[in-house]
């Protein structure tokens, strides 16, 4: 007994070493990735993400002709409310599971402080950054491997959306550590899909602190060269490091964490997001001059390839539109008479970019500024050895850009020169024109029939580019629509023997009515003559 009484008192535990916390933490960070990447919120927003897309590519709807950084901006697009928002609410439900199950108390007794437990929810988010850089990699190397894909990957460009799922990762954390409710995730999300929605509008878009919400998009609406449009890809991607930095910080303060640890990541996060979100918005000093040149000189930038006897010039990185080209020009040869299809200057096809059409602003260029923008063209194209080239844009794809381009090489087998822009082309040649473009292939009716259902008044021969197109009144599109519906055998041989008659600016409507027997609506006694191109 006196033994018992005076034995020491056994001593107290001595609190674990660094290393073995470190252990700890890297086990904690493992067994938590484990859980979120098979989270079913995880799973669903991985298939939610390629689910679509994949099912496009298969069924062969997918645009066949993707341009590289346009299709990385959509993928961010995507990868914020998808990926981001799962990442959101995965780790906001982890940091709150002992709270949820009411074991808070318990973990009084862990061999790791709480500053060390949220490093590991903070560790564990580097696997779903992980998944997520997969998901966009799988995504971005098909678009790449397809031979019609336009432009290049840029590193940073490509890295951001992992960084976006880092940083929502780190706000659903530090919303665990400061509210006790698995209702804020959710609403955070929908935050952020409000935030994307305004990345979208024009008046964010042409605004300079654009570049400080989590993405940024195209200050123009279709694609174009490269070094025209203002993305700072690899100063966005330090800017959004630095707030995901500086969100781990207040989630390690708030655990009370040591200070030099807390100090060392607000230096750090404060230095990348000032000096990205500052340095983003800084004019890069030499845009200017490369807009001037694609606008005015594009000639002197780009290649040509020449397939058979028509030349395809092209901006750098737009190679693999050139075959779509030569199959909507070959297609409309097919159907116009051997002479015509060699007539005036050998054919030629050279891309445009008007950037100040084309801008999310909406703003479109009168048909006064049309015609001299064309003007100058011309006499570069001459210059360039090119006389009388077709113009193409930038955008290309769908059947609407297909159609389009069929319509400028009609024209210019036609009338033997390209067309000057503005105004409508009226008479007989009007509803030929039509008929060509609707006869030359199934994917030129079909984007023919696209454009006539969102044209009033006339049927506008334009791509989204914003470019000029050529005007077919809807009085001279409708014999023709008519004429392509009957599918009569005896119209080719007809139009090839009253070529020159339906080809000529003097030729009215009703002779094309008179020669192929469809009707023509009369023009009513108050209808203004539209002003035709000569």
């Amino acid at each position: 007994m006196t033994a018992t009484l005076t034995a020491a008192a056994p001593a107290r535990p001595t609190p674990p070493s660094t290393p073995g916390r470190r252990r700890a933490l890297l086990a904690l960070a493992r067994f938590e990735s484990v859980r979120m990447l098979r989270h079913p919120l995880t799973v669903a927003a991985a298939l939610l993400f390629l689910g679509p897309w994949l099912w496009g590519s298969l069924s062969g709807s997918a645009n066949r002709y993707p341009v590289l950084p346009d299709e990385l901006i959509t993928i961010q697009l995507l990868a914020l409310p998808i990926l981001g928002g799962s990442a959101l609410i995965v780790a906001n439900l982890a940091t709150l599971r002992a709270h949820r199950h009411h074991v808070d108390a318990s973990y009084d007794v862990l061999v790791l402080p709480p500053a060390w437990r949220v490093g590991g929810f903070l560790l564990a988010l580097l696997p779903l950054v992980g998944l997520s850089l997969l998901l966009v990699g799988v995504r971005v190397g098909v678009s790449a491997a397809l031979p019609g894909a336009a432009g290049s990957v840029d590193l940073a460009t490509l890295l951001t959306p992992s960084a976006l799922t880092l940083l929502l990762g780190a706000v659903g954390v530090l919303a665990g550590v400061l509210i006790r409710s698995v209702l804020i995730a959710p609403l955070v999300v929908l935050l952020v899909l409000v935030l994307e929605f305004l990345v979208i509008t024009p008046l964010i878009i042409q605004t300079g602190w654009r570049f400080l919400l989590p993405i940024y998009v195209s200050e123009f609406t279709v694609p174009v060269p490269a070094g025209v449009s203002d993305r700072p890809a690899a100063r966005h991607l330090a800017y959004l490091i630095g707030i995901t930095v500086l969100l781990a910080a207040a989630v390690l303060a708030r655990a009370n964490a040591r200070r030099q640890v807390v100090a060392a990541g607000l230096v750090v996060g404060l230095i990348l997001a000032v000096g990205g979100g500052l340095t983003q918005s800084r004019p890069d000093p030499g845009l200017a001059a490369a807009r001037a040149t694609v606008e005015d000189r594009a000639a002197s930038i780009q290649s040509c390839e020449i397939r058979g006897d028509v030349t395809y010039c092209f901006f750098e990185g737009f190679g693999g539109f050139v075959p779509g080209w030569d199959a909507v020009v070959t297609s409309v040869r097919a159907v116009v008479p051997a002479s015509a299809a060699s007539s005036g200057p050998p054919l030629a096809v050279r891309q445009r970019s008007s950037l100040d059409a084309i801008t999310a602003a909406g703003w479109t260029e009168p048909i006064a500024e049309d015609r001299r923008m064309v003007a100058g063209w011309k006499v570069e194209d001459a210059a360039a050895g090119t006389p009388e080239a077709v113009l193409v844009s930038t955008a290309w794809g769908d059947d609407r850009a297909a159609a389009s381009l069929a319509a400028e090489v009609a024209y210019r087998l036609m009338a033997a020169k390209a067309y000057d822009g503005g105004n409508f082309l009226c008479g007989a040649r009007a509803a030929l024109l039509v008929w060509l473009v609707g006869r030359a292939s199934p994917t030129t009716l079909a984007g023919m029939r696209s454009l006539d259902e969102t044209s009033t008044g006339a049927l506008v021969f334009s791509d989204i580019s914003g470019l000029y197109g050529i005007l077919a009144p809807d009085r001279a599109a409708a014999p023709a629509l008519e004429l392509l519906e009957r599918q009569s055998p005896e119209v080719p041989p007809l139009v090839e023997r009253h070529w020159a008659e339906l080809t000529a600016p003097d030729t009215p409507l009703e002779r094309f009515g008179a020669i192929f027997g469809v009707p023509i609506q009369p023009l009513a006694p108050d209808d203004d003559a539209p002003p035709c191109v000569p």
